[in-house]
């Protein structure tokens, strides 16, 4: 810590009001390089007030702990989502122990940032260090900047302490109205046993089983009427043939609790449904530019229930939450009471959406069925087998769909990314039925979140990544849900709320930022807490611009790789043709997912406990071939599309291809030079599979099993090792045609294509 002291005596400035105090103190300038050094400052501290950034509430143990810190009263002014960094359940219980205390205070901002850094140090000699500059607690600030400090040093209760004091204290008054932990600790007081004390704080860290978590347990009750009611209404009858308009029966029809909407009904009364819904599946459908008129096949009756009362207890729940609960339901009609909220079960369903921004979904087993829940139920199951013609298309929608990277795309990787777009489809008409893989796959010797992946889809921003997962959204929804939830309103808290509420609808981050995602750690362990007896949670779906996440991210993800470009702007060429095609697939009407979905709760192939995605990809070619429609050459029909165009492979082999690479021999290793700025070969290492023990350095990449990266690649150690790489990419060996290297001189694709298989 570089220093300039001096003595200073504020009687010699009378008329500046900036100054306070009578007498001399002691005042330093100081130019720090190095927390640790600034930390020192607070060494033995008998009590320290601040307003700073800081990143983490780990610190604030450090500080008290380590640095022998009586107490501490920080504002935290950079940080929105402060309590959801903390992770460790150590951590919170410290945290927890150092506030009942009375040794730790952390104030959260309730407005804009809080940019001052100052820092009030009160020594046990009843000397005061006051402290103002650019130090903060962050570590990123460390790592990327000097910083610069000014200390003033005086006695306790001197008119320049108290006023210093006074400047803190209007910091506190104005910025915050809540601490970090307050509704921890009061729900902790309430405990009934040290293991609910242990409990709830497991719950609060998002560590804990989530069928008895405070926000669960509310909708516990809920979600057994909610079931209980589906159920009721989706009976198997005994004669199928003798149905007409209905789905199921009760054993004495005109008792039933709810009826099925006629198709005419639903349409008169859905003038708000979007024009891409207007017209009722249930009716059948008539494309005017096909010759085939489609009406049979396609009866999935929308479903209204009577507006049934669902009560949720709240005695063993924490007050807040429970109080934020019931407030929000009784403007539709509920009744709280002290121990338990009643609600129109209409109610509880907005309230869910409202919460989650995805609608309440039930996948039911025994009754073969899929339940959507608004304002009123929905089954989303077809009710008859699809005909060939209602097959055919439906089928034949999804391919326009993929054909327009072909019609109005820029890409390299035409088929790769067409692959990888049929691979989102199945993803997410799988994503529903994760729960009950879960069941089936759950084992001590098993790790689900390395199974029920997460769907990852990456891309520049014209890339339609995020039309391609709102159009997913809709095939799933029947058309209710449209869209996906912005990554700007989602953090650690939501991401971990999202695993207690019931329901098995796919919850779609769009345009989410790598660095975010990494910061959202529930997603490691998203699946780790779930028994049998969970609640039902959400498969998630990211879309981003970013390139891949930390490793221990991949692991959890299916990531498709989006690496096309559309005419994003009504300037670009082609942009009206490109939307006006668009828009003529999303219109017509598509129940694919109707009849996918009853071939998975009728055959139930999650009870083989080997597939997971695999199963949907059969049930689709299954339909191909009902259909008696070919399967499009880019459809993933034997293996993942992800690894049977594997995006890391693609991009080294055309830097290979265009001599942006060159590589070195190591001892037992080669070494892969690029001609890229560093942070893009950051990008290229990480597509490399772990059996390569790769590390990359500056513009480089260390390949420590040569032989089977090559061969990832398309040659021989030798090869690319060879001066003559480049001109030889058309062939497998140094006796490569004169025409064969012609075609990789010219800058053909004759390499890639050979690679490919085409």
């Amino acid at each position: 810590m570089d220093e300039v002291t001096a003595n200073i005596s504020f009687d010699k400035y009378p008329d500046m009001p900036e100054f306070y105090g009578s007498g001399a103190a002691k005042y330093r300038l100081a130019m720090v390089k190095d927390r640790s050094d600034f930390l020192d400052l607070f060494e033995g501290a008998h009590h320290v007030d601040a307003v700073t950034y800081a990143e983490t509430p780990e610190l604030m143990v450090k500080m008290l702990t380590e640095y022998n810190i009586g107490s501490l009263d920080v504002l935290i002014g950079n940080s929105d989502d402060y309590a959801e960094r903390v992770n460790e359940v150590a951590t919170a219980k410290s945290l927890v122990q150092l506030r009942q205390d009375d040794r730790l205070t952390i104030r959260l901002k309730n407005q804009k940032t809080v940019h001052s850094k100052i820092y009030r140090i009160v020594m046990p000699d009843e000397t005061v260090k006051l402290v103002h500059g650019s130090a903060n607690l962050s570590r990123n600030s460390w790592e990327y900047h000097t910083n610069q400090i000014a200390i003033l040093t005086t006695e306790v209760g001197t008119e320049l302490d108290s006023e210093f004091k006074r400047f803190i204290d209007e910091y506190r008054e104005g910025y915050s109205d809540q601490t970090l932990l307050e509704g921890l600790v009061e729900a902790l007081e309430e405990a009934d046993s040290p293991e609910e004390r242990e409990n709830r704080i497991e719950y609060w860290v998002g560590a804990g089983d989530l069928d008895v978590s405070d926000t669960a347990a509310l909708n516990q009750d809920a979600v057994e009427d909610l079931k209980e009611v589906a159920d009721q209404v989706t009976a198997v009858v005994d004669d199928p043939d003798e149905a007409d308009e209905t789905v199921a029966f009760v054993e004495e029809p005109e008792n039933a609790d709810r009826s099925v909407v006629e198709p005419s009904d639903v349409d008169e009364s859905e003038d708000e449904r979007d024009d891409t819904a207007e017209e009722a599946p249930d009716v059948g459908l008539i494309e005017s530019d096909h010759e085939t008129e489609l009406t049979d096949g396609l009866d999935r009756p929308r479903v209204r229930t009577a507006d049934e009362k669902i009560r949720m207890g709240t005695s063993k729940v924490d007050r807040d939450t429970a109080d934020k609960f019931g407030s929000r339901l009784r403007d539709s009609g509920a009744t709280v009471e002290d121990h338990s909220i009643t609600a129109p079960m209409s109610a509880y369903t907005r309230e869910v959406k409202e919460s989650t921004s995805i609608p309440t979904m039930s996948v039911l087993p025994e009754a073969e069925q899929v339940v959507i829940g608004e304002d009123d139920e929905m089954i989303l199951v077809a009710t008859e087998e699809p005909t060939p013609e209602v097959l055919d298309h439906c089928l034949e929608t999804i391919e326009d769909y993929i054909l327009t990277v072909r019609n109005h795309g820029h890409t390299q990787s035409e088929e790769a990314v067409m692959s990888q777009m049929y691979e989102a489809f199945l993803y997410g008409f799988w994503a529903p039925f994760a729960n009950q893989y879960a069941e089936a796959l759950s084992s001590p010797s098993r790790t689900l979140d390395n199974v029920l992946q997460h769907l990852y889809i990456e891309g520049k921003s014209d890339a339609g990544k995020d039309k391609l997962t709102e159009y997913i959204l809709r095939l799933i929804s029947d058309n209710t849900v449209i869209s996906g939830v912005d990554a700007d309103e989602i953090g650690v808290k939501e991401v971990r709320g999202i695993r207690e509420w019931d329901t098995c609808f796919p919850y779609a981050i769009i345009d989410a930022e790598k660095e975010k995602i990494q910061r959202w750690s529930p997603i490691r362990n998203y699946w780790s807490d779930w028994t049998p007896t969970s609640v039902d949670q959400p498969c998630l779906i990211f879309t981003t611009n970013d390139a891949l996440p930390k490793s221990e991210f991949r692991n959890r993800m299916k990531i498709l790789s989006m690496d096309v470009s559309f005419p994003s702007n009504p300037e670009d060429p082609g942009f009206r043709e490109a939307q006006e095609d668009l828009s003529e697939v999303l219109e017509r009407q598509n129940p694919i997912f109707s009849y996918v979905a009853r071939r998975m709760v009728t055959e139930k192939p999650w009870t083989n406990g080997s597939g997971t995605i695999e199963d949907v990809r059969q049930i689709m070619r299954d339909f191909y071939e009902k259909a008696g429609r070919e399967e499009p050459d880019y459809f993933p029909a034997d293996e993942p599309a992800e690894k049977e165009y594997n995006t890391g492979r693609l991009m080294w082999q055309r830097d290979i291809q265009g001599g942006r690479v060159t590589f070195e021999s190591e001892p037992g290793a080669i070494t892969a030079n690029f001609d890229r700025e560093g942070y893009e070969v950051y990008d290229y290492e990480k597509r490399l599979p772990k059996r390569f023990m790769s590390e990359k350095s500056a513009t480089s990449v260390y390949i420590g099993a040569p032989k089977e990266f090559a061969e990832w690649v398309g040659f021989s150690v030798e090869e690319l090792l060879s001066d003559e790489t480049a001109a030889k990419m058309g062939g497998d060996d140094s006796e490569s045609s004169n025409e064969e290297t012609t075609e990789a001189e010219n800058g053909s694709s004759g390499f890639l294509t050979r690679l490919l298989g085409r």
